[in-house]
């Protein structure tokens, strides 16, 4: 009895700590209070049944389910920031939610498996390009949206057999380094696929500022202990034996709201235009100076452009 009765205070605890789980779609079989929410009313309700029909083992089965009954996965195993920020002044705060990492090449390699077979990608001289598929606002027909590492000797993205493949270099897997030669189009296409976007420029600011405190996306102050930039040499922290100088997504503290290379390792593209068609890129890269990573620099690039030190990070 006291073994069933501390197990039910840690549910309880820990559903304290989650809060109330929104569900969306048909009302999961856990809802007993007709609300279509798993929350602690139905906890309530629960409660005094467990503690006579089940054991413990029952009990961790139960609470598992009540916390994740009807949370939708993530298509893409992002791993998302909850922020608001009143932003720059004059411009744009951002409210929502921000992947703390870049995206990776594995994960953006597990979009063009996807969208190849969809048919909302083609790939022609292992130059990834978008196509009229299945996927209904994926699709930038004809654009440029990746190279493969046949086609651009810098990409951490093999084509071969109808099979996408992330790289191996000098010893390490490439899965969780940032993707690069990735277009503008590219990163737009895989945010479509997915229910994601491109943030603006002025909220890629908003957070990255850290409401107005910090001055570079790792705080106040700069050094190659805190981000992979370009000073006096590469940082180039693993080591690798040519270009991409890309460092794994996790391999920095986070800084901030919590997020990670918010300066340096690579650029990325926003939703902004800069002028023309050119869109605004942020933050620096492993190949660019200390000033590039200030949270104000604005860069630019062409939409089409795949470049070795580009990248995005996504937010809903």
């Amino acid at each position: 009895m006291q073994n069933r009765l501390v197990s039910v205070l840690a549910v309880f605890v820990i559903m304290l700590s989650v809060g109330d789980v929104d569900v969306k779609g048909a009302c999961p079989s856990m809802d007993v209070t007709g609300d279509c929410r798993v929350d602690l009313e139905d906890f309530a309700v629960f409660a005094s049944q467990w503690l006579t029909a089940y054991d413990t083992d029952d009990l961790a089965i139960i609470a598992s389910q009540w916390l994740m009954e009807g949370i939708p996965e993530d298509p893409a195993n992002m791993l998302w920031v909850s922020i608001n920020d009143p932003g720059v002044s004059g411009h744009e705060g951002f409210n929502g939610e921000m992947s703390k990492y870049e995206t990776t090449d594995a994960q953006y390699c597990q979009f063009l498996n996807a969208a190849l077979a969809s048919g909302d990608i083609t790939v022609s001289s292992d130059i990834v390009y978008g196509a009229n598929g299945s996927n209904d606002g994926a699709d930038f027909v004809g654009e440029i949206y990746f190279d493969t590492y046949a086609a651009d000797s810098y990409s951490q993205i093999t084509y071969s057999g109808g099979t996408f493949s992330v790289r191996s270099r000098d010893g390490y897997n490439m899965s969780n380094h940032p993707v690069v030669t990735v277009s503008w189009y590219g990163a737009t296409a895989f945010c479509n696929y997915y229910g994601y976007r491109l943030p603006t420029e002025w909220e890629w600011q908003a957070v990255a500022d850290y409401g107005g405190t910090f001055t570079y996306g790792c705080g106040t102050t700069i050094n190659q202990s805190k981000a992979n930039y370009y000073d006096n040499g590469h940082a180039n922290p693993l080591g690798l034996s040519g270009y991409p100088y890309t460092s794994p997504v996790n391999h920095y503290s986070s800084y901030g709201y919590g997020m990670n290379d918010m300066a340096g390792n690579v650029w990325e593209w926003t939703d902004s235009i800069y002028s023309g068609s050119y869109r605004v890129i942020r933050g620096g890269s492993w190949s660019t100076d200390g000033y590039s990573c200030k949270v104000s620099y604005r860069y630019y690039d062409n939409p089409v452009s795949t470049y070795y030190n580009i990248g995005f990070r996504v937010c809903r």
